[in-house]
């Protein structure tokens, strides 16, 4: 089996598992991504040594794989970023989306009033908005 139907048959499982559901492996027991066309790209820091994405597929889903030292994490995006980052924020990546409400909203809040209070009345009113943003969709 080539690299290429190896990592196929990685997002051909992820495509009938759950929503959410991530699959790890040993990484003896498959090639790099980016030797089957992934990409460097960025996550949310959960430990990882590197993040990978290959292409948006038709639905414009994606295959995200973390490098660990000893194994693979994959997991398949609703939304590519590459297609939409606002969508794939609000439905993959909530707590990019959290923090970056709560930074924005500090942000105002202590322009606005110049206090510190206010930067902290506006991260909590940040956090509220983008809180309210995250789909609860279920797929």
């Amino acid at each position: 089996m080539s690299v290429e139907q190896q990592w196929l048959a990685v997002l051909d499982y992820l495509r009938d598992a759950p929503a959410g559901e991530s699959l790890a492996f040993d990484k003896a027991t498959i090639a790099h991504p980016r030797e089957a066309g992934a990409h460097v790209s960025v996550g949310w820091p959960t430990g990882q040594l590197g993040d990978y994405r290959f292409p948006p597929d038709s639905a414009c889903r994606g295959l995200h794989v973390h490098e660990h030292p000893d194994r693979w994490v994959a997991h398949l995006d609703r939304v590519h970023p590459d297609c939409d980052v606002g969508e794939h924020l609000r439905r993959d990546a909530h707590g990019a989306l959290l923090c970056g409400g709560a930074v924005l909203g500090a942000v105002l809040g202590g322009t606005m009033t110049k206090k510190g209070r206010g930067a902290l009345a506006g991260a909590g009113l940040g956090l509220l908005a983008a809180a309210l943003l995250i789909s609860t969709d279920e797929e």
